[in-house]
């Protein structure tokens, strides 16, 4: 069995110069896709990986989360109008600023207990795969490794 038998291929690309706000709104309406948001060239290579946890931390940084937990912040709404007074200031942010370039990686003809391995030793969620020619064609998760055996055994 290959990574490629099991892969997700509806995956989010961006280019490095994409704005976090404008990624973050693409995943408003999005099911059952990627768990990370790829960034790639111009080819679809890739060059680095930006996980939800990595959006969330810009999201709720860490003074606003120390500001409410010591009562400073107060309530839904003052507590929203942090966090929105936040993202205006990251929403231009460019995703090739925060990306990741340190990442396992699995190819499409592995074999999947390659991408199993990986997964496990690195305790990433998912992983990208690439073809032999290195583009980025889409993504291993934890959960989609899982769901096979659970229904194969």
């Amino acid at each position: 069995m290959k990574v490629s038998d099991l892969m997700r291929k509806n995956i989010i690309k961006v280019r490095p110069e994409a704005h976090i706000g404008h990624v973050l709104i693409w995943y408003n309406g999005l099911t059952d896709t990627s768990r990370n948001t790829y960034v790639v060239d111009d080819r679809g290579g890739l060059l680095g990986v930006v996980t939800i946890f990595d959006f969330l931390f810009m999201l709720v940084p860490a003074p606003v989360a120390e500001d409410s937990l010591a009562g400073r912040i107060q309530g839904r709404d003052a507590l929203l109008r942090a966090l929105r007074r936040n993202m205006a200031a990251i929403a231009d942010t460019e995703v090739g600023s925060i990306m990741d370039t340190q990442f396992p990686t699995a190819l499409a003809d592995d074999l999947f207990v390659t991408a199993h391995g990986l997964i496990m030793e690195q305790r990433a969620n998912a992983v990208p795969v690439l073809d032999d020619a290195g583009i980025l064609v889409g993504e291993l998760s934890r959960r989609m490794i899982l769901g096979f055996l659970v229904q194969n055994l």
